[in-house]
């Protein structure tokens, strides 16, 4: 990007004590333009976008039944939406428990169908798409593991409560590995929306199911806030204290499509004000893209 362009983007965000990482990508022939769009950033939620795709090309090899029933017992309830916050044991179908992994970023579904599909599949998954930037190491239970060890703490369980009863501070948590890019599912905003590119452009059965569960998230939304009405938004969040991401693809009316992916580093308790930054952004990207 030239260096204009990037100063417009920095004038949203220095003075809420952020910085932004962003990257647009034309998903017609594959022009972008970007801020530090090749710097590692951490994807927390986002990670549910690749998991979402390997299920669902699985699924179309034959090699997952959609229907096949997993039990969900407190063993696998991390807390927070979907199963993952159901104070009863369940019984649901893998193809449900991507839905809502997707929908509602439930954590506890995108373990099981992370052990549904094999944690090797979704490590491999980078390369295979040529995505040399991206290091996928596993489900949230994975990554909330390695803060248990990180934490000298004995289990998830113990991390829950020590986490709800304040004893480890802000500081503490944010030099564990979940929030190192060098140590943690991770991405770049260029490597992003090549992935996103691959998702509209791949293979229709697989690509309409993954499109059609993020046009249908319901905790995200940060990109399209300023938007025009007439844009239609498909995204995945994903968010830490200290991080606001979202990566997201416009349809504009006119038949332009852009990939946009935006990764926000926070110092301050603002985050509204940073996700309205975020949509400023997208909003720029857009118009510099045109030009």
């Amino acid at each position: 990007m030239t260096p204009g362009a990037s100063m417009d983007l920095e004038q949203y965000f220095a003075p809420l004590g952020a910085k932004v990482s962003a990257h647009i990508r034309d998903l017609a022939d594959g022009r972008g333009i970007g801020v530090r769009e090749h710097d590692p950033v951490i994807l927390v939620s986002v990670v549910k976008l690749f998991i979402a795709w390997e299920f669902r090309s699985q699924v179309e090899a034959g090699l997952i039944d959609p229907a096949a029933p997993v039990r969900v017992t407190a063993a696998d309830r991390l807390g927070g939406t979907g199963v993952a916050g159901f104070r009863y044991d369940s019984q649901i179908a893998v193809w449900d428990l991507a839905s809502l992994m997707m929908e509602v970023s439930d954590n506890s579904a995108a373990d099981l169908v992370v052990k549904h599909m094999g944690a090797g599949a979704l490590r491999s998954l980078p390369s295979r798409l040529g995505l040399k930037r991206t290091r996928l190491l596993g489900s949230p239970r994975t990554i909330l593991e390695e803060v248990a060890r990180d934490l000298d703490i004995a289990d998830l369980e113990a991390l829950a409560h020590v986490l709800q009863s304040g004893a480890v501070t802000t500081a503490e948590l944010r030099a564990t590995s979940a929030w190192d890019p060098m140590r943690t599912n991770a991405s770049t905003p260029a490597d992003m929306t090549a992935f996103l590119r691959h998702i509209w452009n791949g293979p229709a059965p697989v690509a309409a199911d993954v499109r059609h569960w993020m046009g249908r998230q319901l905790t995200g939304g940060r990109l399209s806030r300023l938007a025009p009405s007439t844009v239609k938004p498909f995204g995945r969040s994903g968010s830490l204290p200290g991080w606001l991401n979202e990566v997201a693809v416009w349809e504009w009316p006119d038949g332009r499509r852009h990939a946009i992916a935006v990764f926000a580093q926070v110092t301050r308790g603002n985050f509204r004000e940073v996700e309205l930054a975020m949509s400023r952004a997208a909003l720029a990207l857009t118009e510099a893209l045109d030009q």
